[in-house]
């Protein structure tokens, strides 16, 4: 068996070719993990709160969104995930690919944590194209010493089956010199000007009692990534609450520059310019990017130039369902005229839309209005706000998605961001489930945010007076494909 032909075999097809090159290549921990995942999908599609077409896995636990990336006509989605229970552990990186950013191949588990080299969890990262063309997978391994960055490398060009680089670690806590960097995690790579960057997150304060939180900087010195230099301290979060950085992304949008960062809380964004020769980047505006039950961020460019952004959606799902936690919709990313970020959901979903029910002209008051039933939805509304305090609508009779006309804050859920008096209120909801999305303010304020999911009414309501609905459509969603064909070893 020739290298070009085994690289264009599919893992499962290694396997059953019982090539000694594929056997040597393919870690018992793999199927043992895909194994445990399969054991846990009857329960987990059994449950009716399970989302249908935001991206899950096959089933059990998964958090951040890892090594987003574009590549011969596929966006490849890889992300944290647990084979062995519903609730955070083991870091294993599961792996899905999709044409369309809606309906999605799961494929085997890529990453395993390497027990016989003192890896406990694979932690988040990134993956980006070297000199041959061939992505690679950056990531912190995390066991009993300190953080490491580790490479992977591709063993098919449909970027199946992964090896870990031989060399590993491609950067240790040595590359700082006599800085000292803690809690150092979660690469994010970019390019620029021919030249290949990696943002870390982290700290300079061991204490952790707030202050010292970092974006790391490094360069490629190497085409094949295997060889870094440290470049210095990119950006300092110099806030008392704020003790350290994860999940840093870096990245071009039009003419600026972009930094998103997970502090332990809502992610955050800022806008500004980039110094790469001075290794500084100097924010001009700074946001909340979604003040709802989202976090750990990550970046991927689409073929038609789109900057998309990926999420990490919580669920809270008890463990004993099968299942915890999803991604929000994937979100297309722009600066507005004033230099914040604005936030839009793919367009792609509405292909999944179904017949909708369109209605206006109805006034609203204290008594709720019925604009639609079901637990997948989509709502484009308008609303004037007229005498009423504050305008909305209610999701299963709990969850409420109100507009304070009066302070200009968007409430969904829990989670609260202001937009400004900006009349009449433009609503774009999300419902899937237990899950509800919520885009307003023209991209200005974009919430992820739960229901219970087991009420299908959609009401539109005013309180403190009187509104109207001015235009209403409600679409029922479909149920994306998420093919387990291909989960297989």
């Amino acid at each position: 068996m020739t290298r070009r032909s085994f690289s264009q075999m599919s893992l499962a097809q290694m396997i059953a070719a019982g090539s000694v090159m594929a056997q040597g290549r393919v870690p018992p921990q793999i199927p043992k993990a895909m194994a445990a995942m399969r054991d846990a999908i009857a329960k987990a599609e059994s449950d009716p709160a399970r989302p249908v077409y935001h991206f899950h896995p096959p089933a059990q636990w998964n958090n951040d969104p890892n090594g987003t990336i574009f590549y011969r006509g596929w966006h490849h989605l890889f992300y944290q995930v647990n084979p062995y229970g519903a609730t955070w552990g083991h870091m294993h990186w599961g792996h899905a690919r999709s044409r369309d950013l809606v309906n999605w191949e799961h494929l085997p588990i890529a990453l395993w944590p390497s027990e016989e080299q003192g890896e406990e969890h694979v932690f988040s990262g990134a993956a980006m194209p070297a000199a041959d063309g061939r992505p690679r997978i950056f990531y912190t391994s995390i066991g009993k010493r300190e953080p490491e960055q580790w490479m992977a490398l591709p063993l098919d060009d449909d970027l199946i089956a992964w090896e870990k680089y031989a060399g590993n670690p491609v950067l240790s806590q040595k590359i700082h010199g006599e800085q000292n960097v803690f809690e150092w995690r979660d690469p994010f790579l970019f390019q620029d000007g021919g030249k290949t960057y990696m943002v870390c997150g982290g700290n300079h304060d061991a204490s952790r009692s707030g202050g010292g939180a970092t974006v790391e900087l490094y360069e490629a010195v190497k085409p094949d990534l295997t060889a870094w230099k440290y470049r210095g301290t990119v950006f300092e979060y110099r806030e008392s609450e704020v003790f350290n950085i994860e999940c840093p992304n870096l990245f071009r949008l039009g003419s600026k520059w972009v930094l998103l960062i997970s502090p332990h809380r809502s992610t955050e964004y800022f806008v500004g310019s980039l110094d790469l020769e001075r290794a500084r980047f100097r924010p001009e505006t700074h946001g909340t990017l979604d003040p709802g039950a989202s976090y750990a961020s990550n970046i991927s460019r689409a073929p038609d130039g789109r900057t998309l952004l990926w999420l990490w959606g919580k669920t809270d799902t008890k463990p004993a369902m099968g299942w915890n936690g999803c991604m929000a919709m994937p979100r297309v990313l722009s600066i507005d005229g004033s230099g914040f970020l604005r936030q839009a959901p793919a367009a792609e979903f509405a292909t999944l839309r179904g017949e909708p029910r369109s209605l206006g002209g109805v006034a609203l008051s204290d008594s709720p209005v019925s604009i639609g039933d079901g637990d997948c939805a989509e709502i484009e509304a308008t609303l004037s706000v007229g005498a009423a305090n504050a305008v909305g609508l209610r999701i299963g009779g709990k969850t409420e998605i109100l507009f304070d006309a009066k302070d200009g804050v968007i409430t969904a859920g829990r989670a609260r961001k202001r937009i400004g008096v900006m009349l009449p209120l433009r609503l774009r909801v999300f419902i899937d489930r237990r899950v509800i999305e919520v885009f307003t303010g023209d991209g200005r304020a974009a919430i992820f945010t739960t229901s219970d999911g087991a009420d299908r009414r959609i009401e539109a309501f005013a309180r403190g007076g009187t509104a109207r609905i001015e235009e209403c459509r409600v679409w029922p969603m479909k149920a994306a494909r998420m093919s387990l064909d291909r989960f297989t070893v």
